[in-house]
């Protein structure tokens, strides 16, 4: 299992069906195990751990959506994504307000099911990645501190959620760029209280992007000089909104700046080289990374080598040479093997 993604459970009364997926899915590196009905899936699901889980809508006995509310309840880690025949697909949106994560429509693409797995797997990685900061603030503070930063928490998370709803398409964008942040400001030794406050910021970098327009945001051509000035008048107000909740000037600084450029010519204040907070100039290199390597409305996403390369291209100009190289060498060591699913399907 250790060289495994992950271990699926594949759960179709049709057993042509179950073949399909579990060749496809096992040739790209998951384990699977398959059920013909609910009640055999609820026993495989008792008798070892799933990360991810497939499942009909239509079968003989339980249905597939009885079984989807089942997993979140006893299974609520594992991640469900429903399988359906075009006649059933207002039922699979259904099932998402039930909580599955994604529908796929039979018959399906097989690199559109491979897709589906492995951003379904990031998500699951994310969470965790999420939970386990959480109980690490819970255990290393007495409970007074511990509770406020459970608030806190919670206010970035809904702050996230937010802008996952007005910017679909950038769906998990924040917790990816705050993981990849903090392996950087490690690899720059910062001190552990520097790299979470890094993290945080990584986190909430983007939150001046609920004042933004929807218009602007998913326009499909270039942003006029008034839009893009608007665009960044908007997104500077980051720092505001953030600063009743936040009391951390640290983290605030390097929210309010990441959009600044090593040479000066960036904004909202023009700072330049070591100028710009540490923690901002890591998000800056760590965000472009993420933003060139998935699909926005403006273009297509590009490949995680061509993105290193573009900025490698703009150190010295756009972002910190040194955060730039640190960053292309924890590609080749660390997120190109951990993330490749994730980086390189998008």
């Amino acid at each position: 299992m250790e060289n495994k993604k992950g271990r699926v459970l594949i759960v179709d009364d049709e057993i042509y069906i179950q073949e399909i997926l579990k060749a496809t899915l096992e040739d790209a590196g998951f384990e699977c195990v398959t059920a013909g009905d609910a009640d055999a899936a609820l026993a495989a699901l008792a008798s070892r751990n799933f990360d991810l889980a497939f499942t009909d809508i239509r079968m003989p006995g339980k249905q597939g959506t009885e079984l989807l509310q089942d997993i979140k309840k006893a299974y609520p880690n594992v991640v469900v994504l429903i399988l359906t025949a075009v006649d059933s697909a207002s039922m699979a949106i259904q099932s998402m307000h039930m909580g599955a994560y994604d529908y796929i429509i039979k018959p399906f693409n097989l690199e559109q099911v491979l897709l589906a797995a492995d951003r379904a797997l990031e998500k699951r990685r994310l969470e965790n990645a999420n939970r386990e900061y959480q109980q690490y603030l819970v255990q290393t503070a007495d409970e007074r501190a511990a509770e406020t930063r459970r608030l806190f928490y919670s206010m970035t998370q809904v702050l996230i959620h937010l802008l996952d709803l007005k910017i679909p398409f950038n769906v998990g964008h924040a917790l990816r760029v705050a993981e990849k942040s903090r392996y950087v400001a490690r690899e720059l030794r910062m001190t552990d209280d520097g790299v979470r406050k890094v993290y945080l910021a990584a986190l909430l970098h983007d939150v001046g992007m609920i004042l933004v327009e929807d218009v602007l945001l998913n326009k499909r051509t270039a942003l006029t000089s008034e839009e893009q000035r608007h665009f960044q008048e908007r997104t500077a107000l980051a720092e505001e909104v953030l600063r009743p909740i936040l009391d951390d000037e640290e983290v605030l600084k390097s929210i309010r700046h990441n959009h600044e450029r090593y040479d000066g010519s960036g904004y909202p204040d023009g700072l330049k080289g070591n100028l710009i907070p540490l923690g901002a100039r890591i998000i800056a290199a760590v965000e472009a990374f993420d933003a060139m390597t998935v699909w926005r409305p403006y273009r297509m996403p590009r490949s995680p080598r061509e993105a290193i390369e573009e900025l490698q291209l703009c150190a010295y100009s756009q972002f910190d040479p040194q955060v730039v190289t640190i960053f292309a060498d924890l590609y080749d060591r660390v997120f190109r093997n951990s993330d490749q699913s994730s980086l390189e399907k998008q």
